[in-house]
């Protein structure tokens, strides 16, 4: 409700408030923005991306600074994500929407004026009589700094989804550069395959030569060097489509020039954030509180805040504002100030419908929440369990199968190189013995390297690490 002011006059008394009512609209509406547009060229941004000329200083810094040999690594790979990764990079533009509602959020309601002509039509005054109308509220209430509060909110929970997203970013990273070295490695094996097999094939094309050695089994030989290089080639595409998709992942375009190092791939050492503990520790020992630490779980107690705050605006509504509406004016030459004052009474509605959906959300949130620290007990017991099992596979392999397969194929080839008599099935039969098992170890690596990237990732960020969204979201992506 709001109360209305009369400003009356008669004949040419109507003229000035006619005049300062049109006046103080001008002035109001020459306040407002006004629309501009803004195009857009989608082709020329294509251009610039696979030129790389989209791509920022401080990303530039990290692929130049490479780790080994002029060659990125995985660390490297993870800081330059955080900067170029696209869904990230949009997240950040959408966490701009909440910010610019927060900056603008709690303003006071724009006052309003209106304007009423009336005329007796029986009567002595023959004269136009205007009506002014100003209205303004007082919020008593409290609900602009509830306002603020609850858009603030909004802004903290794009924080945490953002920290949420570049915690996710890292360990897409991981994964698609191990499974970049994964097929790298086989590729390599594979080709190592193929130089054995070669060398062999010149053996024994000199026994099938000398009677030695059937010319059907010399063919076997043949056969599966053909075979091994269309393998081969299959592989060499598959680290191609590796490759993509990992430059995919970082933000860089399909074309550009980055050689990303492998030698991580193979090394014993546990990765960067899992050297602290073993998943099975963490997850039977780490105190409740280590737990808030985890993005996932930052981000439910930021949406349970900001339903706190959404619950405590739609309660302030619920009380009421005071419409005020001062004025000065003249009415048959009578010269008068006039104050009307309105109040609305909280009795049939009272906000009870936003209080109740509030309540419910917050509800909501907050077993959103008790499920988040839920799950993630139970994804880090699963990652325990799958941890050990890929160890424990390529220890086998490693330190089991492989030795025996590489004596058996040794002393085949000893043999046959000093002229005894070799079974050339069994020859074959070794050599491809020898390869799938280093394909299987290299297969294996590849599990354990994503296995570790799944522990860190349930792990979360170090207590001692600051988040890696400071200093990112308050400024233009």
């Amino acid at each position: 409700m709001q109360t209305l002011i009369d400003l009356r006059a008669h004949s040419s008394r109507a003229i000035p408030s006619t005049t300062v009512a049109i006046l103080a609209l001008s002035l109001s509406v020459s306040g407002c923005r006004s629309y501009e547009r803004r195009s857009i060229d989608l082709a020329a941004h294509r251009d610039a991306f696979l030129s790389g000329a989209t791509i920022p200083d401080e990303a530039a810094a990290a692929l130049t600074s490479a780790e080994s040999e002029s060659r990125v690594g995985v660390t490297a790979a993870e800081e330059v994500a955080l900067l170029l990764n696209p869904q990230l990079r949009l997240a950040r533009w959408q966490a701009g929407v909440a910010r610019a509602s927060a900056e603008n959020a709690g303003l006071w309601d724009d006052p309003t004026i209106g304007i009423d002509l009336s005329k007796l039509l029986e009567g002595p005054s023959q004269g136009w009589e205007v009506l002014g109308s100003v209205g303004l509220t007082i919020p008593l209430s409290g609900r602009l700094s509830r306002e603020r509060d609850a858009a603030q909110s909004l802004t903290e929970v794009e924080r945490a989804r953002i920290a949420v997203l570049e915690w996710e970013t890292r360990s897409s990273v991981r994964e698609a550069y191990f499974t970049w070295c994964g097929a790298y490695a086989a590729c390599q094996e594979e080709r190592a395959f193929s130089e054995r097999l070669a060398r062999i094939l010149t053996l024994v094309e000199t026994l099938a030569a000398r009677g030695e050695l059937a010319r059907v089994e010399a063919r076997l030989f043949q056969i599966e060097e053909v075979e091994a290089a269309g393998k081969l080639a299959e592989l060499e595409a598959a680290v191609a489509k590796a490759r993509v998709e990992l430059l995919r992942v970082i933000g860089l375009a399909p074309t550009a020039k980055v050689e990303f190092d492998p030698s991580a791939f193979a090394s014993e050492e546990i990765s960067r954030d899992a050297q602290a503990a073993d998943v099975g520790s963490v997850a039977e020992s780490a105190p409740v509180e280590h737990f808030g630490t985890h993005p996932s779980v930052a981000l439910a107690e930021a949406e349970y805040e900001a339903a706190e705050r959404a619950l405590a605006l739609e309660v302030a509504k619920q009380y009421p504002d005071l419409q005020i509406g001062p004025g000065y004016g003249e009415q048959d030459g009578d010269r008068q100030f006039v104050l009307g004052l309105g109040i609305a009474l909280p009795i049939l509605n009272a906000n009870r419908q936003g209080i109740a959906e509030s309540e419910a959300q917050r509800e909501v949130a907050r077993v959103a929440a008790e499920i988040a620290v839920e799950s993630l007990v139970a994804a880090r017991s699963a990652a325990e369990i799958e941890l050990a099992a890929v160890r424990a596979r390529r220890t086998v392999l490693v330190e089991g199968v492989l030795p025996l397969v590489e004596a058996q194929a040794g002393e085949l080839r000893h043999l046959a190189e000093l002229g005894g008599e070799v079974d050339a099935l069994i020859l074959l039969d070794s050599l491809k013995r020898g390869r799938d098992a280093r394909l299987a170890i290299v297969e294996a690596t590849r599990e354990l390297r994503l296995a570790e990237s799944r522990a860190t990732t349930l792990r979360g960020p170090l207590a001692n690490n600051p988040s890696a969204s400071d200093g990112r979201v308050e400024v233009k992506p």
